[in-house]
């Protein structure tokens, strides 16, 4: 069995090695699995038996997938129902994801927009706990006094190990307390552009475990798809110390042939960490993307005058964690 698994590893790092030229690379086919036969049962011997000596295994702590493969599928977080409904524009807006600066011309972006009108209903992601709702003049929870205007803070217990917080932004209309306890979809303000806003929008924050300024997570990978079989990707680029490397990553959904492509998504690398933005405990992210279809995938990048690419697969309800590592 260490054999099979040494060269199934060995086919996928293959796979991340660096070519010189784009075009797309055939999906490797996905291996047949086998069944082990299971002998059958014979009719035991009555040899007297040594006595058997107990022995204690340590339990060991589980190693970050990021650390020891190079794809690896992990259930997701998805615990978030969308903060709009679907009568209005509940999607993700592509062009300012979490962590991006826009090629720097805004400050690296702590959570995610839901673009729509002034006055739109603003609905809790989850049960919990109202503990903030007021103007945020003070810019207790960035760098920057003023940043959000109106907001809204939910605390949720989902018992596993450390709060999560969702932070609801730009608020033209506040509708709970401090202190209220409210239900996943119970209204709680309306869209606005109050705070450093720039147009009308909802601006949408995770934060874990506390409510530092670096305590953030990506919305994506915390928000239930929008369809039972999409799910997400995460990635992962570092050289071969481990350093992190900023690429910009180009994903393409793989259509009906090898060969055939659909452009989905370019996908700009998390902020440096001077304005720190979190990633994922056990991941640790440089891109994300979620509420994927299931189905393939080809990850792309330029760097350093050389052309990287990896097909992997989207699993319903599922991450796929795919991590790049490039020699230099």
């Amino acid at each position: 069995m260490r054999v099979k698994v040494l060269s199934f590893l060995l086919l996928i790092l293959a796979a991340c090695t660096p070519i010189q030229t784009p075009a797309p690379t055939p999906i490797p086919s996905t291996p047949t699995a086998t069944q082990t036969e299971i002998p059958s049962t014979q009719t035991p011997t009555l040899t007297p038996l040594p006595t058997a000596t107990a022995t204690v295994v340590p339990t060991e702590t589980p190693v970050p997938c990021y650390l020891t493969e190079s794809i690896c599928v992990e259930d997701g977080h998805f615990l978030l129902a969308r903060p709009i409904s679907d009568e209005y524009v509940h999607t993700i807006h592509p062009g300012y994801r979490y962590g991006s600066t826009i090629n720097g011309q805004r400050e690296p972006h702590h959570g995610v927009e839901f673009v729509n009108a002034s006055g739109t209903p603003v609905l809790a992601a989850a049960d919990g706990r109202v503990v903030f709702a007021e103007n945020d003049k003070a810019g207790t929870y960035s760098f920057w006094e003023a940043f959000y205007g109106n907001l809204v803070i939910i605390e949720h217990d989902f018992q596993f190990g450390q709060p999560l917080y969702t932070l609801y932004a730009h608020l033209s209309v506040i509708d709970v307390a401090e202190g209220d306890v409210v239900k996943a979809g119970q209204p709680i303000g309306q869209v606005g552009l109050t705070g450093r806003a720039i147009g009308s929008h909802l601006h949408f924050e995770v934060r874990l475990g506390g409510l530092g300024y670096g305590d953030t997570r990506n919305p994506e990978l915390w928000l239930k798809p929008l369809a039972d079989e999409n799910g997400a990707i995460a990635v992962r680029v570092v050289n071969q110390y481990g350093t992190v490397r900023r690429v910009a990553l180009n994903v393409d959904k793989v259509q009906d042939g090898q060969s055939a492509l659909e452009w989905v998504a370019s996908l700009e690398a998390y902020a440096p960490e001077t304005v720190p933005v979190g990633v994922d405990d056990a991941w640790q992210e440089t891109h994300a993307i979620g509420d994927l279809p299931a189905g393939s995938y080809r990850l792309s990048f330029n760097y350093a005058g050389q052309y990287w690419e990896r097909f992997v697969d989207v699993h319903p309800q599922k991450v796929t964690v795919v991590k790049f590592v490039i020699q230099e």
